[in-house]
């Protein structure tokens, strides 16, 4: 199985964090932003991130590559059960807007960010409402989680995201937008601490790739 995706974090690195914490082993294959134009002519939707499985099947979007990952692994962290892949569904929807609402803010001309980032924060705006959301579900589960007693997909979007926030926008000036969210800051820290997610994200590819969404600012 292939994950294939920029050399940057980006929206891949959610189902990265997935696979690893499933244990399901995978080829990450990564391209230069450079290559995009020529990449873009060869991949459906001409769109990444791609997950092409061990049959050939290539599923692609990044919420459909997420679920995927996020089923197969042991331990799974997708629900079996309707009732509780329903609240993954409706949290992961939260979170996926969030994702889109920091990207909007990433975007922006780098000397219009901060404001930009501010605006969006706002209790009463989209983003603001979004954080506000997730971390009164994972206040509810208490248990280090957004929802359930597990990891599961919407922790690995969360983490990921907020790393974006917190690391590429606004030249460090989001470093501390969790200090309202406690429960989310524990989601991160509790996702961090699961000891596949931590050994890959001390790889040098992984450390790499992070530096290079820090100063190119890219996610």
């Amino acid at each position: 199985m292939k994950l294939f995706y920029y050399d940057w974090p980006g929206y891949a690195e959610m189902t990265r964090l997935a696979l690893h914490a499933g244990g399901v082993a995978f080829e990450d294959e990564r391209f230069p932003e450079a290559a995009w134009p020529t990449v873009r002519k060869t991949v459906p939707n001409g769109r990444v991130p791609l997950l092409t499985l061990d049959d050939g099947t290539v599923i692609s979007e990044y919420v459909a590559v997420l679920r995927h990952a996020g089923r197969i692994g042991t331990p799974a962290l997708y629900p079996a059960d309707a009732r509780a892949a329903a609240l993954v569904d409706e949290a992961t929807s939260v979170a996926c807007r969030m994702a889109k609402d920091v990207e909007v803010i990433y975007k922006t001309p780098v000397e219009q960010q901060v404001a930009a980032g501010k605006a969006a924060l706002a209790a009463d705006a989209e983003l603001g409402m979004e954080l506000a959301w997730l971390n009164a579900s994972a206040a509810k589960a208490a248990s280090g989680h957004v929802v359930g007693d597990g990891l599961t997909i919407v922790d690995c979007i969360v983490k990921t995201v907020l790393w974006w926030l917190t690391e590429t926008c606004g030249e460090g000036a989001f470093a501390s937008v969790l200090a309202p969210y406690p429960a989310l800051a524990k989601t991160i820290a509790v996702t961090s601490a699961v000891p596949a997610i931590a050994a890959y994200q001390a790889t040098p590819t992984a450390v790499r790739a992070m530096q290079i969404a820090s100063q190119t600012k890219r996610v």
